[in-house]
């Protein structure tokens, strides 16, 4: 028995000796496996807890445990700085007016913003974990999103980029409103158009009103001669301040927007409008807009309402509502409706017998100029039509909203 003692300790020794060799690498497999599941927290002590030698610090072995500790530093400094720009680029999203969503590898929605949930009427925290075609967004054989429904192809454009994330792919999806440049281009296409017949016109006018003036004031001239004349001067001045309205139809207005009392500025029009039965429900204290200019636009658009009432007894709504930072003004007739809505605001373009087609279309210019929009649809009672003005809040007050 006492033989088996030194072959005993021999192999203590040696196993000893094993674990020694075989225990650094151990180590360095586990800090690895952490590594690659990006966790980057772990690190191998080069000197025991004692503060004796282990021997990480002797040789290649040192060495390698060295480069594993600055790999999973520089690592863990890399996914610090990323995972602050992700944050970064969230919070960007929520305060861009872009509907903007971010998609997993499941095609599962994961983030959107605010503009978002106003695209798909809808909070998008609500639909969080939805599959991407709930909202009409597909991705094709080609790698390519797109939109399914063709109205919606018509109106907006889809922009994507990827992204990884806690090692998971994600898509980030910029949804841009390519209705607005195509009015835009549309715009600047029917200045210029106004521009030539405005300049043709004058030229054309300016000698005619002159030379019939001239023949008018002519003592020879004949009474029933001189009628005439005067009817083609009349006639010409009617028509170049006509083509003068048109010139002004798209110009850049000196907009000077101030916060006022919201309920004093709309009761006027029932005042102005007395024959009219107008109503008015305002849950809003103060309107931040030019107000000379706003009256102009609310003016129009009553006066469009009340011609296309049967009747004076026919009620006519205003709505001005507040939804944080838009102001929401919406004028509702029950009238005869929109019969072309597609020509609404179209430059020359009337339904009305003595109508001049600029009406709408200034209107708009001038909303536009305020950052805001002007919609017409027509009721979905199927009688009547529903002018919306949709207008920033002042800023000082969204300041303190948010």
């Amino acid at each position: 028995m006492s033989e088996d003692y030194p072959f005993l300790f021999f192999a203590i020794k040696i196993l000893n000796f094993y674990r020694r060799i075989t225990q650094p690498f151990y180590q360095l497999t586990s800090m690895v496996e952490a590594i690659k599941l990006e966790d980057y927290s772990l690190r191998i002590n080069r000197l025991s807890s004692k503060g004796s030698n282990t021997g990480y610090n002797k040789g290649i072995l040192g060495y390698l445990t060295s480069e594993i500790n600055s790999l999973a530093s520089v690592l863990q400094n890399r996914k610090q700085l990323y995972d602050q720009h992700a944050f970064i680029t969230y919070q960007l999203m929520e305060q861009l007016d872009t509907p903007m969503v971010v998609f997993n590898e499941k095609l599962q929605l994961s983030h959107a913003n605010e503009a978002f949930s106003l695209w798909c009427k809808q909070p998008w925290q609500t639909l969080r974990h939805y599959l991407s075609t709930k909202f009409g967004l597909v991705l094709n054989e080609h790698q390519q999103w797109t939109l399914e429904s063709l109205e919606n192809q018509d109106k907006w454009q889809v922009r994507q980029s990827q992204f990884l994330q806690n090692n998971q792919k994600y898509h980030l999806l910029v949804l841009t409103n390519i209705e607005e440049v195509l009015r835009k281009t549309q715009q600047e296409s029917w200045l210029q158009i106004v521009r030539v017949l405005s300049h043709e016109i004058h030229n054309s006018l300016t000698p005619i009103k002159s030379l019939a003036q001239s023949m008018a004031e002519m003592p020879t001239t004949e009474q029933r001669s001189r009628q005439a004349l005067e009817i083609i001067v009349n006639r010409s001045q009617t028509l170049q301040e006509f083509v003068d309205r048109y010139s002004t139809l798209y110009r850049d207005f000196n907009v000077k927007p101030t916060e006022f009392d919201s309920e004093k500025f709309f009761q006027q029009f029932i005042a102005l409008f007395n024959q009219q039965e107008i109503r008015v429900r305002n849950n809003v204290r103060t309107v931040f807009a030019d107000p000379v200019l706003l009256e102009q636009v609310i003016i129009n658009l009553l006066k469009n309402a009340i011609e296309a009432c049967s009747s004076l007894e026919d009620e006519i709504l205003i709505f001005v509502d507040e939804q944080k930072d838009q102001m929401k003004v919406r004028i509702v007739d029950k009238g005869q409706g929109i019969a072309n809505p597609e020509n609404l605001f179209v430059p020359f373009y009337t339904t009305k017998e003595n109508g001049s087609g600029i009406g709408l279309a200034l209107c708009r210019n001038i909303i536009e100029q305020h950052g805001g929009s002007l919609t017409l649809s027509n009721n979905d009672c199927g009688e009547g039509v529903t002018a919306e003005i949709i207008l920033p809040v002042a800023p000082k007050r969204l300041q303190i909203q948010s």
